[in-house]
């Protein structure tokens, strides 16, 4: 690995500086030549160094382009004068001379190909010029034609070759831009974000972001899939803005997600909260996608996640996970909700947290309904008057509760249209399931209630076992609350859902019916307390 990235380095360095160096070292090679040839080192030092400069501030520091000519045609009549004012030959015995570097060197220097042609043709033509003494017999005639055809030839090949090189090189720079290119949005793929992932984290520590647009099909649907390119490419656009100035890179993950990949030194307060603040500055904004149209707001969800100075490469994938994870619960969420968040985790084993692992991956509904339903439950159950310890296997519970649904169909966990009966039959399976799955855990006993009764009802119409009243585990009367209220107003992707103050005016029509009026009126008094105090 070590080796390969050395010569990947490598490679990248030769192929950045080598005609850099090559003309540098060419314009040296005739400076030094023409001294020697001329024998002198005065003053032709001063005129050859005055040429060397002239070229290199050329090929280095000019980027006018008529300035860069004006250097080049100065620079090769200052050559010519030395030649000239020394008497130094053409020579007509060998291609390979003064003349032949001095083309290289302004091949090298200029993108067009017709100053080159001059600086190498016209020492054939003074070549040309010896054929009256060759034919005198003070030459043979044959090198002066055969040089003079030779110089051509190497003049016409050299510019030619030099020119099919430049196209090779162009078109595989395009070739290699746009395979690592999003050819819609111009930000960078997929995979050359995550290669790039890959070596920022071996400098340091990096915080990886994972967007996806809100309502993206209904702009599709109402506006047409033209639109909806036009809105990928604002959103790429706007990225790109709000990022500025950050060590980052921005990729295109597929349909309308995003990954925006940037260093993290735990410094910069902006890397810290950008998932917030891109959230929230896409809100802000408006988009314009077509100037007959009036301008429209955008939002997506996105997902954060940062790496431990402990993370390496092999470690992207995990992070990529967790910023999904965050992406998902972050639109899954509803906002009004945040009153009651925490991060304490469960008390549970490690293999219980594994199963949330596979819950998350399952159904990232289902996850987010979990860790609503806990804080609820937890909450009522502290309001109801229980011990800590009581209330906290409650929380544990919470988590739990759907666990059974891993081993349910995704399209009837998924499903947006009324279940039929047999559908149904799976669903209410879950419980069983659950308690499957938890069985060799060894929870204590209120987690297993929970999630064996957590569907009972008060009127003894719930399942499985169609218990009523006092016989349903108090705990599991809690829980059950919990669940209903948080189905009710957590946001699903594909289905409508309760604002908070209509969830609860369902929970009171459900008093005595499906709850327990007494836990009913804490949760009621709980729920308007919260919110007052909001």
């Amino acid at each position: 690995m070590q080796y390969d990235e050395k010569r990947s380095k490598t490679i990248a360095f030769f192929n950045k500086h080598f005609f850099n160096v090559s003309f540098v070292f060419l314009v040296g090679i005739l400076v030094i030549y023409i001294i020697y040839e001329t024998g002198h080192f005065f003053p032709t030092f001063l005129y050859m160094s005055a040429f060397a400069a002239m070229m290199i501030t050329a090929k280095f520091f000019i980027r006018h382009k008529a300035l860069k000519h004006l250097l080049a045609v100065l620079s090769y009549v200052l050559f010519i004068f030395v030649v000239d004012s020394h008497s130094l030959p053409y020579p007509y015995y060998t291609v390979v001379n003064k003349w032949s570097v001095l083309t290289i060197c302004y091949v090298l220097l200029l993108e067009n190909i017709l100053f080159p042609l001059i600086a190498g043709l016209y020492p054939a033509l003074r070549i040309f010029m010896l054929m009256p003494e060759a034919k005198a017999g003070l030459y043979p005639i044959g090198k002066v034609i055969g040089t003079a055809n030779g110089q051509i030839c190497f003049t016409i090949t050299l510019v030619l070759i030099y020119q099919l090189f430049g196209k090779v090189i162009i078109e595989r720079n395009k070739y290699k831009k746009m395979s690592i290119t999003d050819s819609l949005t111009g930000v960078a793929t997929f995979a050359h974000t995550i290669e790039t992932a890959k070596k920022m984290i071996q400098n340091g520590n990096i915080s990886i972001l994972i967007t996806d647009m809100d309502r993206f099909k209904q702009i599709n649907d109402t506006f047409g899939h033209v639109a909806g390119n036009k809105v990928l490419i604002k959103v790429s656009e706007f990225l790109k803005e709000e990022t500025e100035g950050l060590e980052r890179i921005i990729g295109r993950l597929g349909g309308d997600e995003f990954i925006i990949v940037v260093k993290n030194d735990g410094k910069n307060e902006r890397v810290k909260n950008l998932g917030e603040h891109l959230s929230k500055a896409i809100r802000e904004k408006k988009f314009v996608i077509d100037e007959e149209l009036d301008p429209i707001n955008l939002s997506f969800s996105v997902g954060q996640a940062n790496s431990s100075p402990s993370d390496t490469e092999n470690d992207i994938e995990k992070l990529l996970y967790k910023a999904d994870i965050n992406m998902y619960y972050n639109k899954c969420k509803n906002h009004r909700l945040d009153i009651f968040t925490n991060n304490k985790k469960p008390l549970l084993p490690k293999e219980g947290f594994e199963l949330l692992n596979v819950l998350a991956e399952k159904d990232m509904y289902t996850y987010v309904h979990s860790r609503y339903t806990a804080q609820y439950a937890a909450a009522l159950a502290k309001e109801a008057g229980l011990p800590d310890e009581q209330v906290e296997r409650i929380y544990a519970a919470g988590w739990l509760h759907d666990i059974g649904k891993i081993l349910i169909s995704s399209d009837i966990i998924r499903k947006s249209t009324t279940l039929t009966p047999e559908e149904y039959e799976l669903i209410k399976g879950h419980v069983n399931y659950g308690l499957n799955i938890i069985n060799n855990l060894s929870l204590p006993v209120e987690i297993i209630n929970c999630i064996a009764y957590h569907h009972e009802n008060w009127d003894g119409t719930g399942y499985p076992h169609g218990l009523a009243g006092e016989s349903i585990p108090f705990e599991a009367r809690i829980l059950q609350l919990a669940d209903s209220y948080s189905a009710m107003i957590i946001r699903r992707v594909y289905r409508k859902t309760l604002s908070p103050e209509d969830a609860l005016n369902e929970i009171i029509s459900g008093c005595g019916k499906q709850f327990d009026p007494n836990l009913v009126k804490i949760f009621v008094k709980l729920i308007q307390s919260k919110f007052k105090a909001a």
